[in-house]
């Protein structure tokens, strides 16, 4: 996990911080049990196509990053700094890139890359959407917490991927992760230089703890155990 902690962005975040550092930990740390609970069953039947079916709302959170980035910009890019709207819109691109790339992973497996929302997908990207429908912050703040989340799959994928030989998956993740970094830097650069008022603090707090529930949620040891059997 990058340590977002040490980003400098402006004092926005400064009294609420210690609340979203605890979010954010526990997130992360939950996506990481899960992940190792997701392959320690995986281990007891390598199915190429199991490991495709769980990388597939992985697919689409990429490809929805890109449409609710390029919107957030399009509705409240022209609030914030050129240098902000530049940033988001790399990183906007890049998440097409990770699309492609995850659905190569995918293809590579004997999989098919999505072309609409999963079910297991859905209600992660209703909140989303509906937080940008909500506060010109609020979305940044569920996909900063999102994409944190997800940083605690990376190395527990990494050692299965190795195990198994699947050389293409490890690599590509590799390269997101790099990507990642950046991504989850920037949201808590941009929430710090933006929230302004008590409100605003609300909202992105809100935001953080929907996120968070939902991730508890999607990613406990037994829902990702359970997806991979259905």
């Amino acid at each position: 996990m990058v340590d977002v902690r040490r980003i400098r962005g402006g004092e926005g975040l400064d009294d609420i911080n210690d609340e979203l550092d605890e979010i954010l930990d526990s997130v992360v740390e939950n996506t990481r049990q899960a992940t190792e609970a997701f392959f320690a069953a995986y281990d007891q039947n390598p199915d190429p196509k199991i490991l495709a079916a769980w990388l597939q709302p992985r697919a689409w959170r990429e490809i929805d990053y890109v449409f609710l980035l390029n919107e957030q910009i399009r509705r409240y890019g022209l609030a914030f700094e050129r240098r902000h709207i530049t940033l988001l819109a790399k990183q906007s691109f890049q998440e097409a890139e990770h699309y492609e790339m995850v659905g190569r992973a995918i293809e590579s497996l004997g999989g098919k890359v999505p072309l609409s929302t999963p079910p297991e997908a859905k209600p992660w990207s209703d909140f989303l959407w509906d937080c940008l429908e909500r506060h010109p912050l609020a979305a940044i703040a569920a996909w900063n917490c999102s994409e944190t989340s997800a940083s605690g799959s990376f190395e527990p994928t990494f050692r299965a991927g190795e195990r198994h030989g699947f050389d293409e998956v490890v690599r590509i993740y590799k390269q997101i992760e790099n990507d990642e970094k950046f991504h989850v830097g920037l949201g808590r650069q941009v929430l710090a230089a933006y929230a302004k008022t008590d409100t605003d603090r609300e909202e992105i707090l809100r935001a953080m703890r929907g996120m968070r529930d939902l991730a508890w949620k999607t990613f406990t040891p037994e829902s990702v155990t359970q997806a991979r059997s259905a």
